[in-house]
């Protein structure tokens, strides 16, 4: 296992593994080459070890459940936020107030969150369009940076609330380098502001991905990192 112990970056979070075949010769035995280990190659180990998902009951909210990922949504619905100490007045303003979020589509594989909002407060389908999630700490592609966020160790159906729950409950402290998370003409933060005590997110305000959710289910990039977004 190859890595690091200081939080400086790659591959701190994202070490790797190698395994290397016992070659046997005449004066002994030794490691051959090194093989880089996949996630397959894993899943295909635990397969083989008699590992499988527990019997459960799926909620009408789960869309996707396989051993190592899950996708689900969750309905409208009012929610607390809380900000950092460092984000600015406009910010510490928000923190811990009452207000109305849209639709969200929720993805968890291994330790990793993806979040996108739904332009409709129903189950989404297959072709149905994906926006981007309008909160900070949240990249283009969806990946949400999880900072000092307690990743939830349970992997059951009743994990979901869970990580909804670590999702909120953290504090949001930066913009991701997201060029354009709401078309509210003055910005995320006055949106927020604006919603505050409202009983209803409006759907206009949220900006497109161009992806579906079958391609979002499909899509496992995971780095922190953004593509250019058309209005």
């Amino acid at each position: 296992m190859y890595g690091k112990s200081s939080y400086d970056g790659f591959p701190y979070r994202h070490p790797f593994l190698t395994m290397h075949e016992v070659v046997h010769e005449p004066a002994g035995a030794r490691l051959g080459e090194g093989q880089l280990v996949t996630s397959q190659m894993l899943i295909d180990l635990m397969a083989g070890l008699g590992r499988s998902l527990p019997l459960e009951i799926l909620p009408e909210r789960i869309l996707v459940r396989t051993e190592d990922t899950s996708v689900w949504w969750s309905q409208a619905r009012e929610r607390r936020m809380f900000f950092g100490d460092r984000t600015g007045d406009a910010a510490r303003e928000l923190s811990g107030k009452m207000c109305p979020h849209p639709p969200l589509l929720y993805k968890v594989r291994g330790s990793h969150l993806w979040v996108r909002a739904l332009g409709e407060n129903q189950r989404p389908v297959a072709h149905s369009g994906l926006f981007i999630a309008p909160y900070w700490n949240c990249y283009d592609n969806g990946v949400v940076c999880t900072g000092s966020m307690r990743i939830p160790r349970e992997k059951t159906v009743a994990a979901i609330d869970l990580w909804e729950d670590a999702f909120f409950q953290s504090e949001f402290t930066h913009a991701a380098g997201v060029r354009r998370h709401t078309k509210f003409r003055r910005g995320l933060l006055a949106m927020w502001k604006s919603l505050e005590g409202k009983k209803r997110f409006p759907a206009q305000y949220l900006v497109s991905t161009k992806q579906t959710l079958a391609e979002f289910v499909n899509d496992h990039d995971h780095s922190y990192r953004n593509q250019n977004q058309t209005d």
